[in-house]
């Protein structure tokens, strides 16, 4: 699943990803990405700044984490401060990537992500209504 505000992007990872087989879901908000995750968590391509706010897409990868969910993170954001790096993977991040980025990085680190998780079984989230 991708949680991307800019629909422009958002549509572009998902049409990388279905080249490289995987299915993609978008949501345009971290309220969508509840809703998404709710239904069935294979893994997050998550925005941190959403419309929600500066940090909702950190704040919604720690929820996700919070409620038991160990599917793979990968943050894609345009803050590259190593202070935002290191929050992003304290807050339940598996990697993190900073925009720009290279198609060929990202297919990379997202087949890395599932070498690390080879046998994850996607989780149907019990994510209380409570969680945007």
């Amino acid at each position: 699943m991708t949680v991307e505000d800019d629909r422009f992007i958002a549509d572009l990872l998902r049409d990388v990803l279905a080249d490289d087989g995987h299915e993609c879901d978008v949501a345009l908000s971290a309220r969508e990405g509840v809703t998404l995750a709710r239904q069935c968590l294979h893994g997050l391509l998550l925005d941190v700044m959403l419309p929600e706010g500066r940090d909702a897409g950190f704040q919604l990868g720690q929820r996700v984490r919070a409620h038991g969910a160990t599917a793979p993170i990968l943050y894609l954001t345009a803050r590259s401060a190593v202070e935002d790096r290191i929050y992003g993977l304290e807050a339940g991040g598996d990697d993190y990537l900073v925009i720009p980025f290279d198609f060929g990085e990202l297919r990379a680190r997202i087949r890395a992500l599932l070498r690390r998780t080879a046998g994850y079984a996607p989780q149907l989230m019990a994510l209380p209504q409570g969680l945007e």
